[in-house]
């Protein structure tokens, strides 16, 4: 879904690593990243910033997640096609007090409302 210049990636996974390092897994896209970094606020809803002109949102981040997510100050980004792995690189962290987005306007709840429907 695409909505007020935001795509929305509603097919994505963070894992943890053996080492504690986060991984992001989605769907592959087009072009390559330019500067990638992940602006999030630690509570629903990330953004990651591919690159200029791609700002993805990464929706209803699972609540066991968040805290691991909030403390990285990097992560992995994995592109896949199907099963098979596009593209792998280093997304920065930016924590911010509060992601200036009113989800409500691109139509995103909360994760616990999500999780209800």
């Amino acid at each position: 879904m695409k909505v007020a210049g935001y795509a929305t990636e509603n097919a994505f996974c963070i894992a943890e690593g053996e080492e504690g390092e986060i991984y992001v897994f989605l769907t592959a896209k087009k072009n390559q990243p330019q500067m990638p970094k992940i602006i999030y606020d630690g509570r629903d809803h990330a953004i990651f910033l591919r690159n200029p002109e791609q700002k993805i949102i990464l929706d209803y981040i699972h609540p066991d997640v968040r805290d691991k997510l909030r403390k990285a100050k990097e992560v992995v980004i994995v592109e896949t096609l199907l099963e098979n792995i596009k593209d792998s690189y280093i997304a920065q962290m930016q924590m911010v007090e509060h992601i200036p987005v009113d989800w409500q306007k691109i139509g995103l709840k909360s994760w616990e409302e999500a999780a209800l429907r």
